[in-house]
Protein backbone atom coordinates (compact mmCIF):
# COMPACT_ATOMS: atom_id res chain seq x y z
CA UNK A 1 0.00 0.00 0.00
CA UNK A 2 1.26 3.45 -0.91
CA UNK A 3 0.50 6.94 0.28
CA UNK A 4 -0.51 9.49 -2.38
CA UNK A 5 2.84 11.24 -2.53
CA UNK A 6 4.75 7.97 -2.97
CA UNK A 7 3.28 7.60 -6.47
CA UNK A 8 4.75 10.94 -7.63
CA UNK A 9 7.91 11.01 -9.77
CA UNK A 10 8.94 14.25 -8.08
CA UNK A 11 8.78 12.58 -4.66
CA UNK A 12 10.88 9.64 -5.87
CA UNK A 13 13.44 12.06 -7.33
CA UNK A 14 13.49 14.03 -4.06
CA UNK A 15 14.16 10.86 -2.05
CA UNK A 16 16.89 9.88 -4.54
CA UNK A 17 18.51 13.29 -4.08
CA UNK A 18 18.27 13.07 -0.28
CA UNK A 19 19.96 9.64 -0.39
CA UNK A 20 22.65 11.01 -2.74
CA UNK A 21 23.19 14.01 -0.44
CA UNK A 22 23.39 11.72 2.59
CA UNK A 23 26.20 9.75 0.93
CA UNK A 24 28.02 12.98 0.07
CA UNK A 25 27.59 14.28 3.62
CA UNK A 26 29.34 11.20 5.01
CA UNK A 27 32.53 12.57 3.44
CA UNK A 28 32.20 16.11 4.85
CA UNK A 29 34.08 16.65 8.09
CA UNK A 30 35.69 19.34 10.19
CA UNK A 31 35.31 22.78 8.66
CA UNK A 32 32.63 21.47 6.26
CA UNK A 33 30.36 20.30 9.10
CA UNK A 34 27.97 23.33 9.03
CA UNK A 35 27.56 22.96 5.26
CA UNK A 36 26.98 19.23 5.70
CA UNK A 37 24.26 19.85 8.28
CA UNK A 38 22.56 22.44 6.05
CA UNK A 39 22.66 20.11 3.02
CA UNK A 40 21.14 17.28 5.06
CA UNK A 41 18.31 19.51 6.32
CA UNK A 42 17.59 21.10 2.95
CA UNK A 43 17.71 17.81 1.01
CA UNK A 44 15.28 16.17 3.43
CA UNK A 45 13.05 19.25 3.36
CA UNK A 46 12.37 18.71 -0.35
CA UNK A 47 10.79 15.27 0.12
CA UNK A 48 9.13 16.17 3.42
CA UNK A 49 7.38 19.24 2.00
CA UNK A 50 6.24 17.36 -1.10
CA UNK A 51 4.72 14.67 1.12
CA UNK A 52 3.06 17.18 3.45
CA UNK A 53 1.76 19.32 0.58
CA UNK A 54 0.22 16.34 -1.15
CA UNK A 55 -1.73 15.61 2.01
CA UNK A 56 -3.60 18.90 1.64
CA UNK A 57 -6.72 19.53 -0.40
CA UNK A 58 -5.80 21.45 -3.54
CA UNK A 59 -5.39 24.93 -2.13
CA UNK A 60 -2.95 27.67 -1.34
CA UNK A 61 -1.58 25.40 1.42
CA UNK A 62 -0.55 22.75 -1.11
CA UNK A 63 1.12 25.37 -3.28
CA UNK A 64 2.96 26.81 -0.29
CA UNK A 65 4.46 23.41 0.62
CA UNK A 66 5.49 22.80 -3.00
CA UNK A 67 7.10 26.25 -3.12
CA UNK A 68 9.01 25.48 0.08
CA UNK A 69 10.18 22.19 -1.46
CA UNK A 70 11.30 24.07 -4.58
CA UNK A 71 13.15 26.62 -2.45
CA UNK A 72 14.91 23.83 -0.56
CA UNK A 73 15.98 22.27 -3.87
CA UNK A 74 17.42 25.59 -4.99
CA UNK A 75 19.16 25.93 -1.62
CA UNK A 76 20.76 22.52 -2.17
CA UNK A 77 21.94 23.69 -5.58
CA UNK A 78 23.62 26.71 -3.99
CA UNK A 79 25.28 24.46 -1.40
CA UNK A 80 26.66 22.25 -4.20
CA UNK A 81 27.97 25.40 -5.97
CA UNK A 82 29.76 26.46 -2.79
CA UNK A 83 31.24 23.00 -2.20
CA UNK A 84 32.45 22.86 -5.80
CA UNK A 85 33.93 26.39 -5.69
CA UNK A 86 35.77 25.49 -2.47
CA UNK A 87 37.16 22.31 -4.12
CA UNK A 88 35.34 20.08 -1.66
CA UNK A 89 33.18 18.55 -4.40
CA UNK A 90 34.44 17.63 -7.86
CA UNK A 91 32.67 18.74 -11.01
CA UNK A 92 31.24 15.32 -11.88
CA UNK A 93 29.68 14.83 -8.44
CA UNK A 94 28.29 18.37 -8.46
CA UNK A 95 26.81 17.78 -11.93
CA UNK A 96 25.10 14.57 -10.79
CA UNK A 97 23.50 16.32 -7.82
CA UNK A 98 22.54 19.35 -9.91
CA UNK A 99 20.94 17.12 -12.58
CA UNK A 100 18.64 15.64 -9.94
CA UNK A 101 17.84 19.10 -8.58
CA UNK A 102 17.06 20.57 -12.01
CA UNK A 103 14.61 17.71 -12.61
CA UNK A 104 12.99 18.19 -9.20
CA UNK A 105 12.63 21.97 -9.62
CA UNK A 106 11.17 21.53 -13.12
CA UNK A 107 8.53 19.08 -11.86
CA UNK A 108 7.68 21.23 -8.83
CA UNK A 109 7.39 24.33 -11.01
CA UNK A 110 4.89 22.54 -13.26
CA UNK A 111 2.91 21.32 -10.24
CA UNK A 112 2.78 24.83 -8.78
CA UNK A 113 1.77 26.36 -12.13
CA UNK A 114 -1.01 23.82 -12.59
CA UNK A 115 -2.36 24.55 -9.13
CA UNK A 116 -5.33 22.30 -8.50
CA UNK A 117 -4.93 20.04 -11.50
CA UNK A 118 -3.88 16.42 -11.53
CA UNK A 119 -2.77 14.96 -14.84
CA UNK A 120 -2.75 11.34 -15.99
CA UNK A 121 -1.48 11.07 -19.53
CA UNK A 122 -3.49 13.48 -21.67
CA UNK A 123 -6.43 13.68 -19.25
CA UNK A 124 -6.62 16.69 -16.92
CA UNK A 125 -8.81 16.65 -13.85
CA UNK A 126 -9.77 19.81 -11.98
CA UNK A 127 -10.52 19.84 -8.29
CA UNK A 128 -14.20 20.36 -7.49
CA UNK A 129 -14.70 22.26 -4.25
CA UNK A 130 -17.48 21.75 -1.72
CA UNK A 131 -19.71 24.24 -3.60
CA UNK A 132 -19.58 22.10 -6.70
CA UNK A 133 -17.45 24.66 -8.56
CA UNK A 134 -14.46 23.74 -10.67
CA UNK A 135 -11.56 25.42 -8.83
CA UNK A 136 -9.76 25.98 -12.13
CA UNK A 137 -12.56 28.01 -13.71
CA UNK A 138 -14.87 28.89 -10.82
CA UNK A 139 -17.79 27.35 -12.69
CA UNK A 140 -20.02 24.40 -11.94
CA UNK A 141 -18.15 21.20 -12.68
CA UNK A 142 -19.09 19.01 -15.60
CA UNK A 143 -18.55 15.32 -16.20
CA UNK A 144 -19.36 12.07 -14.49
CA UNK A 145 -17.57 12.94 -11.23
CA UNK A 146 -19.20 16.34 -10.79
CA UNK A 147 -20.91 16.90 -7.49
Amino acid sequence: MELDHERLDVYAAAVDFAAWAYQLCRTLKGMDRPTRDQLLRASQSIALNIAEGCGKQPSADRGRFLQIASGSARECGAILDILKRCSVLDGEAARKGKDLLVRIVAMLTRMIERGNQVREGDVVYGYVNENGNDEERGQPAAGPNAQ
